[in-house]
This record gives C-alpha cells, structure tokens and sequence, in this order.
C-alpha cells in the first residue's frame, strides 16, 4: 500500500480521538455530582491583642502610715484637718538678760568691730623678682649714663634701638641684662650704659624687693 493513501486514512482516525478525549474533558467535570463550597457572606474581624499586664504588687513595708511619717518628718504638711485652732506658741524668742536696753549681746569693740572683723595679715612677697605692672609706683631712675656712639656704627651710618630685658635688685642696681631687641654693632655699647643707672628701691607690702623691667636705648646720627 502506498505511504501516502496511509497517512490520509490516520489522520481523521486520530482527529476524531482527539474530540472525544476533549469532549470527555468539558463534560464530565459539569455532569459530576459534589457539593460547592459554601462562601461566607460576611466576615469577622479579628485582631489579634496581648492580654493587659497585672497590675503591680504593693508591698506592705513600703505603705506607712500618715502619723508615722509625720512622726518622722515633724515639718510634714498635715494630711487631715484639725480638730480645733490652737494659738501658735513662738520657739526663737530672745533670751532675756539683765544688762540695760542696748547692751544686749554688744561686743566689747561695738558694733564697728563685728563689721571690720581681724586684720589679715598681708600676702607675702614672691621670692624672685616681680614686674613692674605689679608695683603701686614703678622705680624711678635717679643715675644716668649715655651709651658711646661706637665708631664701626657711626662710619657705617647705623641707627636703631635696642631694647634690653634687666633686673633691678631691691637697692636699686640694674643687674642680670639681657637683650631682647638687637642692633648687632650697637648692643655692647648699650649694655655698658644701662649697667651705670641707678633707680630708687622698689617696695612692695613694706618690704623692697627685685624688679623686672625693660629698657630701650636709642641710636641716632646727628646731622
């Protein structure tokens, strides 16, 4: 038999099973006896919620009673009203004495020597030397010395100032300089005149003592 007179007699064969396994497949499942579901019409709400803490225990010791703690604390304010009024009896009344009016209690210095009280004893003094913004009166300087010109500077036509950090003992020498400010060729000369001054003692709580101070000495060419 030829393959393609075969092939034509299959293909309705396998077409019509293919119906019936369809048709099976959309009609038994409606003819099939069983019951729906049935679908609630309305729903209850329902939120779940932690059940409400125990209330706290209340311990006996620590619940007092009102006269115990008024007992204890005598400037407690009352909790009950009184009974009656009683007049207040006052407790911080002075005690009489049998000096005179005006003398009760008055010290023997008068009143003047409760205000001023004992005289303090002053601070005292540093042991090193104090500044000068520390004195009531600065030392004043009663001996004076010029600085030479030297004559390196002078041919060189240099001017300016040095400025020169010094101590003044309490009897009025300047020792201990050191310079703070420098002209290189006109130090030395500067030191040697500030060394020659003289102040007046510095004294500070009735006592003299050594002072800290700076000085500045000036280099200028004459015309």
């Amino acid at each position: 038999m030829p393959v393609a007179s075969r092939f034509s007699r299959s293909v309705p064969v396998s077409i019509g099973v293919h119906l019936l396994v369809l048709i099976a497949l959309l009609i038994v499942p409606i003819t099939a006896d069983g019951d729906l579901p049935t679908v609630s019409s309305r729903v209850t709400a329902y939120v779940a919620a932690l059940p409400p803490p125990p209330p706290p225990l209340v311990r006996p010791a620590a619940v007092r009673s009102t006269s115990t703690a008024r007992a204890r604390r005598p400037d407690a304010a009352p909790t009950m009203a009184p009974v009656g009024i009683r007049p207040e009896i006052p407790t911080d009344l002075p005690v009489v004495s049998d000096l005179p009016i005006g003398e009760i209690g008055a010290p023997a210095g008068g009143l003047g020597s409760i205000l001023e009280g004992p005289a303090l004893p002053p601070p005292p003094n540093p042991t090193g030397p104090i500044r000068v913004s520390q004195l009531v009166q600065p030392p004043r300087k009663i001996a004076d010395a010029r600085p030479t010109y030297p004559e390196i500077a002078r041919i060189a036509r240099i001017e300016g100032t040095v400025v020169i950090e010094a101590i003044v003992d309490p009897a009025g020498r300047v020792d201990h300089l050191r310079v703070v400010r420098s002209v290189p060729l006109l130090d030395a000369a500067a030191l040697d005149a500030v060394r020659q001054w003289r102040y007046t003692p510095s004294v500070l709580n009735g006592e003299p003592v050594a002072v800290l101070m700076r000085v500045t000495v000036r280099f200028t060419l004459s015309q």
